[in-house]
């Protein structure tokens, strides 16, 4: 594959490289696409926060309990034990 980085992207690199924050330019990208996915992490937690929010605000919450919280992980070891838990969250 064969990309094609323009000349400002270049020098913007390579100026990293000369100022001896990144080793190479292979870091650099390694960097750039490491933030861009924990930016994505961020968005998507900040957009599960903000549900997480509006779902309190309109009374859609259950009361955590320790009955509750038992009841929760019995659900989970009988979900683990017969692998409904990857099927239903989208897992493999």
């Amino acid at each position: 594959m064969a990309l094609h980085i323009s000349p400002e992207i270049q020098a913007r690199i390579i100026e990293k490289i000369e100022a001896g924050e990144y080793p190479d330019a292979d870091a650099v990208l390694d960097e750039a696409l490491t933030l861009i996915e924990e930016r994505a992490r961020y968005r998507d937690l900040k957009r599960a926060i903000a549900r997480g929010v509006d779902e309190v605000a309109q009374g859609k919450v259950i009361e955590f309990t320790p009955e509750r919280r038992e009841q929760l992980w019995q659900q989970a070891i009988a979900e683990t034990s017969s692998g409904q838990t990857q099927r239903r969250h989208g897992g493999n």
